[in-house]
């Protein structure tokens, strides 16, 4: 989708092209210039703008299309609607004339006052219009018709769930048995190299406790507090209580998200020195995308499960909710029975909402001035387990809107840094970056992988050796490729953005020219890609299993096949790669796409533009905890001093 910015030369020629402001002459759309030039918006907006003001018999009405752009650009940061209190709209449209936006709003509401926009906005919902403008609890909200819907039934929803009774009644004392008996020394999970038994940690026994008591619960914790270990935990008590595994649902917002649920339920299971039989029945439990536990129906595009038709499950835990947007989330939850199904969310408060509009798991989490509705339904993880603390120093300031003192230093010292620490390199321009870009490469790539002689340059050369059906049955070939996801997993670009030269596009295709050099001479310019090249899924393909956020490797094997492998829970699949659904290069992604994945070094690249809009402190938290040995920071220190100082402030009508 194209998007237009301040820098785009084009941008009123293509305006004029569309029609976008047919009927008005130069001096009507001077006033909406200032705007225009300021806000993203992609030519698509402006076409339905275009058509929502025609609806409305509004041409020309300048202030409505200010405010319409200003609702776009909302939904663009993922806000439910805007608020049209005076403080708030001039907060969310960024003007260099504070006495035009002033007059804007006050042009706007006084025809709204007047009924000038009766064709088109709607009270409370009392028509069938496009827009709905709520002013219940004291504010003016201005929505789209879709967004009220959802949110609106999402709260009555919720609420259902926090008044529910519940279905799995235990005792005090039963739980405390159920605790002491999964923390017992044979039975207990372990981790680490020396299979040490999880502490019995205050937080994590209160979580149990929760969970088991109530029919609605939510967790949040950030990395390393142990949230997996937590869920399994709590299902391992349900299913000692009789509840069945194959009556349990394991959901998240990917298909990442989700096969990472089944192989941390297999990993913490099998650590179990003595499993019993309960726990043994866990390992047959499969985590799943919510479109495909809904069951997605796309010739009618709706769900098998709905209200109407309810999940038939005693237990449903999901994760990852940040992730979830208020649509999927009210869908989702209006499948779920009350009476019947215990639901609990786990995910990080901290960090980035979802791509798509609201922020519901951070609005459901009380901090003392909203959500005390919550305030018996919620847990907060915050002891941490995992070794080092220079990285969750840092993680825990990000959250604060603060960093630790620090000096920029070279590229290659970045690069050589010990485990569990951080370094800020200074961006220099686009010719250091293609430089810095390919130090990067020849570390993560073409050198030895540490503490072996082979790089995964060399793993890629002898996979071109195999077929493909080799590799994915015999002993030889699942080590290998295990080796090579193991590379695929340890490093990551992460950027805020897709396009421009920081932007994921540009390096993924700078690597990608580099590599070929090295992997692939021949497939130069092949749309197919090349042998070694990473790639992520960007569309769900339930035929073929493979879902958004999907990384595999393309390899050209012994038969000069082009296949893209993929790795499923302990072992492989592999697609000819002109039958893979919708992907792109995965050498570098963006911090959304790599929510509920972790590398152990990652190079967090921050926008250009020091002002850019995503520049928040969620985001720098996001990329900061997707690593779990180290972090290369990357651009300038004033990005970064804007991002602490900013907080999402998603716009919704939630009041908990």
């Amino acid at each position: 989708m194209t998007v237009f910015n301040a820098n785009d030369d084009q941008l009123m020629e293509h305006l004029a092209a569309f029609k976008i402001f047919e009927g008005m002459d130069t001096s009507a759309t001077a006033p909406l210039n200032p705007f225009i030039r300021r806000m993203e918006l992609s030519l698509l907006d402006y076409m339905t703008i275009r058509d929502l003001v025609e609806f409305g018999d509004c041409r020309g009405d300048v202030p409505l299309i200010v405010v319409l752009m200003g609702m776009f650009a909302g939904l663009q940061e993922g806000s439910l609607c805007l608020n049209l209190d005076k403080k708030q709209f001039l907060s969310h449209l960024p003007l260099d004339d504070q006495k035009s936006a002033h007059a804007v709003l006050g042009d706007f509401l006084s025809g709204l006052a007047a009924g000038r926009y009766q064709k088109l906005i709607t009270k409370n919902g009392g028509e069938y219009l496009p827009l709905i403008l709520d002013e219940s609890d004291g504010k003016s909200l201005l929505y789209f018709q879709k967004y009220h819907v959802h949110e609106k039934r999402l709260k009555k929803r919720i609420e259902t769930l926090l008044n529910a009774g519940v279905s799995i009644a235990l005792q005090d004392q039963k739980i405390e048995t159920l605790i002491d008996e999964i923390y017992s020394d044979p039975l207990a999970i372990r981790v680490g190299q020396n299979n040490t038994p999880i502490a019995r940690d205050r937080q994590q026994i209160d979580a149990i406790r929760l969970a088991l008591k109530t029919q609605f619960s939510i967790i949040s914790g950030g990395p390393g507090t142990g949230k997996t270990s937590l869920m399994v935990n709590i299902l391992r008590c349900l299913v000692r209580e009789g509840i069945p595994g194959s009556r349990i649902v394991l959901g998240a917002p990917t298909g990442r998200a989700a096969q990472r649920m089944t192989e941390m339920v297999q990993n913490n299971v099998a650590s179990i020195e003595e499993p019993s039989l309960d726990d043994v029945t866990l390992l047959d439990l499969k985590g799943s995308t919510l479109h495909k536990i809904l069951g997605y129906r796309s010739y009618s595009h709706d769900f098998y499960y709905r209200q109407t038709n309810p999940l038939p499950e005693s237990v449903v835990v999901i994760d990852e909710v940040s992730m979830v947007d208020v649509v999927m989330l009210d869908t989702f939850l209006q499948a779920i029975d009350p009476v019947q199904t215990k639901l609990i969310l786990l995910g990080d408060k901290h960090q980035l909402p979802s791509v798509e509009a609201g922020a519901v798991f951070a609005e459901m989490i009380p901090d003392g001035t909203r959500a005390a509705r919550f305030e018996e339904q919620f847990v907060v993880l915050e002891k941490v387990f995992r070794s080092g603390t220079h990285l969750l120093e840092l993680a825990n300031q990000t959250n604060q809107g603060v960093f630790p003192a620090f000096e920029a230093v070279a590229f290659e010292e970045a690069l050589s840094q010990a485990p569990d620490q951080w370094a800020f390199v200074n961006a220099e321009g686009y010719g250091p970056w293609r430089d810095h870009l390919h130090q990067w490469v020849s570390r993560q790539y073409l050198s030895p992988i540490s503490g072996g002689t082979e790089s995964y340059a060399d793993l890629i050369k002898r996979a071109n050796q195999m077929t493909a059906d080799h590799m994915v049955s015999s002993e030889e070939g699942r080590a290998l490729l295990s080796r090579l996801f193991s590379v695929v997993e340890r490093a990551r670009i992460l950027s805020f953005l897709r396009n421009g030269i920081f932007g994921c596009s540009v390096i993924n295709d700078v690597i990608a020219d580099q590599l070929i050099h090295f992997f692939d001479p021949p497939a130069r310019g092949h749309v197919g890609g090349f042998s070694g090249a990473l790639v992520i899924i960007t569309r769900n393909d339930y035929s073929k299993e493979l879902f958004n956020g999907d990384v595999g490797v393309i390899i050209k094997d012994a038969h000069d096949t082009y296949r893209a492998f993929f790795l499923r829970s302990g072992t492989y699949i592999s697609l000819l790669v002109n039958l893979l659904p919708s992907w792109e290069l995965a050498f570098a992604m963006t911090v959304h796409k790599s929510q509920g994945s972790e590398f152990d070094d990652v190079m967090l690249v921050l926008p250009d533009d020091e002002d850019h809009r995503l520049l928040t402190r969620e985001i720098v938290y996001t990329g900061i905890t997707r690593a779990k040995k180290r972090v290369l920071l990357y651009g300038s220190q004033k990005a970064l001093d804007t991002a602490l100082q900013r907080k999402i402030q998603r716009q919704s009508g939630f009041m908990w």
